[in-house]
């Protein structure tokens, strides 16, 4: 009796062999700088090597030599790590606390110059710690574009009992992106936990999130996503493109396989990558429709805490662009509600 395939028709030698492959002879080559879809890891100088790199790299868009912790090694060592990442296209970035440390020591200069000569290729502007000034910031982007070097600049602060509220958070990404960052960073620490838009189990406050993307385009940030849970979850609420920052080396292979689809947590329902044109607030309405199916206006004013005409105006832009549907509800016929296409 000649063998069945897995759906019960006969095979044959011929038909066993597979037209192409399943697992790829080798990984496709990756289009660097990303836009979207950014894996930002943090590097706390554990071992590694050549191997390491090859199969990871094409997964990691910037590599953060964390903390102050470059000031451990001698420098030649630094030099070296940064040039591994270089090998492989991953751009390297220093953490906020090594230029407050440098801040405070008055050597912001000092610092700057070498961390050029080093070979980093951006630095991280913060005041988790320090209390610096906008001016004192501006001051200190200007230098490092006059070195050639790009910068983020992160928002929030470590101390978990000086926590911005919601509202403060909103002007300074407001502020920070009036800066031409390369990125804007939602502080959370290593630990994700009571910092920025974690609470104090690590779980994700949607409510921040809606409200930062009510008024904010979601590819000009990056979300600091420590644990694999808030990886996942941040992935099914905003899709695979979603930009995520302080992902630990051993996480970089789950976290890529989550934006593919291929994990039991994701699968099916990470949506494929799409764009979406006009203001943030369409953006953000879009990523809401896709997790509430079948909403009228006030629902969906309510869900993104968005003033009545934005979200009008959202609904328009999306409809004018096929992507929305307005249909009348089955249990209420009074009602309009809207649906993705």
């Amino acid at each position: 009796m000649p063998s069945q395939n897995l759906r019960g028709k006969p095979t044959g030698a011929a038909q066993r062999r597979p037209k192409s492959a399943f697992f790829p002879a080798e990984i496709a080559p990756t289009s660097r700088p990303r836009q979207t879809g950014i894996t930002h890891v943090l590097d706390r100088l554990q071992r590694l090597t050549s191997e390491d790199l090859a199969e990871f790299a094409p997964y990691i868009d910037v590599a953060k030599l964390g903390w102050g912790l470059p000031l451990l090694l001698p420098r030649e060592r630094v030099r070296e790590r940064i040039r591994a990442y270089h090998d492989y296209g991953v751009e390297v970035s220093t953490g906020g606390t090594l230029l407050e440390y440098a801040m405070r020591q008055d050597r912001a200069l000092d610092f700057l110059d070498e961390a050029h000569e080093l070979g980093f290729d951006i630095v991280e502007i913060s005041n988790g710690i320090l209390d610096l000034s906008r001016a004192q910031m501006e001051r200190i982007a200007e230098e490092i574009q006059r070195r050639g070097l790009q910068f983020f600049i992160e928002v929030g602060k470590k101390d978990v009992q000086a926590q911005l509220s919601l509202k403060e958070t909103l002007d300074q990404v407001a502020w920070a992106r009036a800066q031409h960052p390369r990125k804007v960073i939602l502080e959370s620490r290593e630990s994700g936990r009571s910092v920025g838009i974690y609470d104090s189990e690590g779980a994700v406050k949607w409510d921040w999130v809606r409200s930062i993307l009510g008024e904010h385009p979601m590819e000009e940030l990056i979300f600091e996503a420590p644990a694999e849970g808030q990886q996942m979850a941040l992935l099914r609420q905003l899709g695979s493109d979603v930009n995520l920052g302080n992902v630990a080396l051993g996480s970089i292979a789950p976290l890529a396989s989550e934006r593919l689809g291929l994990r039991g947590e994701t699968f099916g329902a990470v949506r494929a990558h799409r764009e979406i044109a006009g203001p943030p607030a369409a953006k953000f309405l879009y990523y809401l429709l896709e997790t509430y199916r079948g909403v009228d206006q006030s629902e969906l004013v309510r869900l993104s805490r968005l003033p009545r005409r934005t979200v009008q105006s959202a609904i328009e832009s999306l409809r004018t662009q096929g992507l929305v549907e307005e249909s009348v509800s089955l249990g209420d016929s009074r009602r309009r509600e809207y649906r993705l296409l």
